[in-house]
């Protein structure tokens, strides 16, 4: 096991450092400077190594890694520089356009508005709006007129989350309460953007559902699972999924991407296409996909899931290898790149982390235990990748939410299997729309299914002990992972010193928590 194995590590690591030193420093514009500057002779010094080879050959990687370094610190700081604004002191008035449907609130509406005035360009806030029926029939691609003053993301009353960089690193750079008498919606300018259509026919999807017969949590569940709108989802089914260890199954992410994309290698088997056109295969179920994702509003889950699916797909047309852990790495590295600011996003840590534990843990756990039948390989399957996918998330998991769901080997055995019917069933539920009874046999047996579901977390939310909580920093999670890859690497390649690392990484934990209860 060694770095050179892996070599898309190699451009991922070098940009995440520089993400993270840009992240540490205050002034954005000086790190984008510095980058700009420092870039273009660093990456002369590789192209000329690269050429000369030989005894430059060391030259050339540690130029390529300071360059991705420096491409990596430029590029978080021309985000930060874009999303931090220095907003009036004083009421002013803007013009903007909806990008959502309005989201309702305890005590008022909240619209997301991308504004269209000259000095603010392209800048999202967040609007704050009392509940009338103005603000109750706003649509997304509307333009909006406001007098209020603007004010920088600041963290609430809560001191274990920080809103204001959950915020920024979400594009949003400002935030603002106005009164009923000093804002009002006008009409659509244009031709709306595709990402607005997108917004509108999904919500025009989630009302089909409705009017096809799926209400309550039925549709709550369906809603998220398919088309990744969460609105529906009440706070207690929420905190139901959450505690059970299956918050997972209500985001459009790899789980579901991956189901989506067996039905539809199911629909196009393999023996209708020749060795020499297995492309066409791979072409058409990611082009399917992609259009699907278009539909639903590119959500970043999906995106990131996607990327690495249709890595997966090259390499199976070129007949090369399958998912790896250079794939994964390089699928990270093209997400970075389009948005170094996503390295913050927990979904995104939780996805690529727990991929990167299957892929790493999963072998090692599966022959632990051999069956004979198929539903005992089938389940068996489902704790060694359910097993490896919570070796790898648990320490992130526990910093992010203080907690840990004890029961989530029993949750994912009966969940997962029940979601792929549900994906399926809407699949299914779309194609035979046009078809009365069909479409009410596929409505029938998804409420049913979802409900199932339902009944079966709430039973192990009621087990005793089914989530415990837990309080790390984030000095505690590296030492977590640490002690992970040393014990994995011991595994490996059975040299003694790397047990002697984890042992002393277990030292260090000890003696910090000592210290901290002291």
């Amino acid at each position: 096991m060694k770095l050179s194995d892996w070599p898309s590590l190699r451009l991922v690591l070098p940009l995440i450092a520089g993400i993270l030193i840009s992240d540490s420093m205050e002034n954005a514009a000086a790190v984008v400077s510095l980058a700009c500057v420092l870039l273009v002779p660093v990456l002369l010094t590789a192209f000329i190594s690269l050429l000369y080879g030989g005894r430059l050959a060391r030259t050339y990687g540690l130029s390529l890694s300071l360059a991705l370094l420096l491409l990596g610190a430029g590029l978080y700081a021309l985000h930060e520089c874009k999303v931090h604004v220095e907003w009036p002191h004083e009421p002013r008035t803007y013009s903007g356009m909806i990008t959502d449907y309005p989201q309702e609130k305890a005590r008022s509406y909240r619209l997301d508005v991308q504004l269209r005035d000259s000095a603010y360009m392209g800048r999202n806030i967040i609007m704050y709006v009392p509940k009338d029926s103005c603000a109750e029939v706003a649509c997304p691609g509307q333009t909006v007129s406001f007098r209020g003053r603007v004010e920088k993301p600041h963290n609430g009353d809560s001191l274990d989350f920080d809103y204001a960089s959950y915020l920024y690193r979400h594009d949003i750079s400002g935030t603002l309460w106005v009164s009923a008498d000093n804002w009002r919606i006008g009409e659509s300018q244009g031709e709306p953007p595709l990402r607005i259509r997108a917004v509108r026919l999904c919500r025009g999807m989630a009302r089909k559902y409705a009017e096809w017969g799926l209400e309550g949590n039925a549709l709550a569940v369906v809603c998220a699972v398919t088309l990744g709108s969460r609105r529906e989802l009440g706070a207690d089914l929420k905190q139901t999924y959450s505690t059970a260890g299956a918050s997972h199954v209500l985001a459009v992410s790899g789980l579901h991407v991956g189901i989506m994309c067996s039905f539809l290698y199911l629909l196009l088997p393999s023996f209708l296409f020749r060795r020499r056109i297995a492309w066409v295969r791979e072409l058409a179920v990611m082009g399917i996909m992609w259009t699907y994702a278009f539909l639903i509003g590119l959500p970043m889950s999906i995106t990131r899931s996607l990327i690495m699916f249709t890595m997966l797909a090259v390499c199976r047309a070129a007949g090369r290898e399958s998912l790896s852990v250079n794939t994964l790495a390089f699928a990270a590295f093209v997400i970075l790149l389009v948005q170094p600011q996503g390295l913050f996003d927990i979904s995104f840590q939780l996805s690529f982390t727990a991929v990167l534990a299957i892929l790493l843990f999963e072998p090692g756990i599966r022959p632990l235990l051999s069956l004979k039948t198929a539903v005992g390989k089938y389940l068996w399957g489902i704790v060694a990748v359910s097993l490896a996918a919570q070796i790898g998330t648990a320490p992130l998991v526990m910093y992010s939410f203080s907690n840990f769901s004890t029961y989530f080997l029993l949750t994912n055995i009966i969940v997962i299997p029940l979601m792929f019917a549900v994906v399926y069933l809407s699949v299914i539920m779309w194609m035979v729309s046009f078809i009365p009874f069909l479409r009410s046999a596929a409505v029938w047996c998804i409420t049913r299914i979802v409900n199932l579901v339902n009944l079966c977390l709430e039973g192990i939310v009621s087990l005793p002990f089914s989530s415990l909580t837990v309080r790390i920093d984030a000095a505690d999670v590296w030492l977590a992972y640490a002690l992970i890859l040393l014990i994995y690497a011991w595994l490996v390649r059975h040299r003694t010193r790397y047990l002697t690392y984890a042992l002393g990484c277990v030292a260090v934990w000890s003696a910090a928590m000592l210290i901290k209860a002291l």
